[in-house]
């Protein structure tokens, strides 16, 4: 169903939401306006303030409906993997570059610089309720947490693994959109051979560390960030 079906179907708000991320994947979230998305969907210019009172709450809905489908993606992984707990995070972290490079609109949302000022999101209405905004990082947590005590991983702050490893598959995501990577004789076989390879990796290296004895890089923070 298209947008403009969705509206005269009597959904207007979902219609504008659809619409919105369709100008996302053309223009980018700078790109993005709401006088746009009324126009393509055929409204007044007013009627989307009927549902967001601003571009930044719009913002916000397609970035709290994208972190809700990913972290779906996420579960399902996990579920897929079994019992095993290095298994599950793989899972979860296949999950995160495969739903970042085939929704990139959802993921340009909730990389927006609105969904990541504190000032912006307390100004605009609450989100939806906490289970259909997902809990990404949660997730990510536990299953650190899981392979630490299963010896998979070594012992440390699982923050700063959740960080590592974040930062891993959203650089994995971006260098994969943006080119190099599927020109590389890794990449030709495409993007999910190339980034089980590269997290398969990761964890193997973590899980040597893990089985050494050997001491992590990192320490606990105290809420002054000295260790």
């Amino acid at each position: 169903m298209s947008a403009k079906d969705a509206y005269h179907h009597g959904n207007l708000r979902r219609a504008l939401l659809d619409e919105a991320l369709a100008v996302i994947a053309e223009k980018g979230v700078e790109g993005l306006s709401l006088r746009e998305v009324a126009n393509r969907v055929g409204v007044s210019h007013a009627a989307p303030y009927h549902h967001f009172t601003d571009k930044t709450a719009l913002i916000l809905a397609l970035a709290y409906e994208g972190m809700g489908l990913m972290d779906d993606a996420m579960a399902g992984a996990e579920d897929a993997a079994g019992d095993d707990p290095k298994a599950r995070l793989l899972g979860i972290g296949m999950a995160y570059v495969t739903f970042a490079v085939e929704h990139p609109d959802y993921y340009a949302a909730f990389n927006a610089p609105e969904v990541n000022d504190p000032g912006a999101r307390a100004a605009a209405p609450a989100g939806p309720p906490a289970e259909e905004q997902g809990n990404t990082w949660e997730r990510l947590l536990n299953a650190i947490l899981a392979c630490q005590a299963a010896g998979d991983l070594p012992q440390g702050d699982p923050v700063v693994l959740a960080i590592y490893l974040w930062s891993l598959v959203h650089g994995l995501a971006e260098l994969w959109r943006a080119g190099p990577l599927p020109l590389m004789p890794q990449g030709s076989l495409g993007l999910e051979p190339m980034a089980r390879q590269v997290l398969s990796a990761a964890l193997g290296s973590m899980e040597a560390a893990a089985g050494t004895g050997t001491k992590p890089a990192w320490q606990p923070c105290d809420k002054e960030g000295k260790e």
